[in-house]
């Protein structure tokens, strides 16, 4: 006997369309928006943009994988967790590239002390830039759409079996 294919009750989220005019939009406002809290400061414009288009690029990697895998996120709070996780890592590994773009030298000891304190900043600003992201760039899907989706075929009752008479009907 076939399954009847189980409903799907919340619909997965799509592009805001259209999508070349909001995907960037997101983007740039999620990257940007800690990079002009230092509008005083040009030097740290560049790591700090650096650092959120790393941990974009990571949570769209990761949520690409998943859309290619038939796992669309259903909700804006499994987008907002892969940013701020992408973003948790890269805060982390912020103290070790800092250096490489300054051009300064610090020890181990030095970068490590700096870990927590760049996870203690990137958090937050990750975690404000995967909710500006997920509801600029994606949206529910219409329920025009929504209805479009094939319909499970209605099960008919199968025939009752024959009735067994008793010795007293014969």
């Amino acid at each position: 006997m076939a399954q009847t294919p189980i409903p799907i009750r919340i619909q997965p989220l799509t592009w805001r369309a259209p999508v070349f005019f909001w995907l960037p939009l997101s983007l740039a406002l999620a990257i940007g928006w800690p990079a002009a809290l230092f509008t005083t400061d040009p030097q740290a414009l560049a790591p700090i943009l650096a650092a959120g288009a790393m941990a974009f690029a990571l949570a769209l990697a990761a949520l690409g994988a998943g859309w290619i895998a038939g796992r669309a996120p259903k909700e804006r709070r499994i987008v907002v967790l892969h940013v701020v996780l992408a973003g948790a890592a890269v805060a982390v590994l912020s103290p070790w590239l800092a250096p490489t773009m300054s051009g300064a030298s610090l020890d181990s000891a030095m970068l490590f002390s700096f870990a927590p304190l760049a996870l203690l900043l990137g958090l937050p600003a990750a975690l404000v830039s995967g909710i500006v992201f997920a509801w600029l760039a994606l949206t529910k899907r219409p329920a025009a759409v929504a209805s479009a989706a094939p319909v499970a075929p209605t099960r008919s009752e199968p025939p009752a079996p024959p009735r067994l008479r008793s010795s007293s009907e014969l």
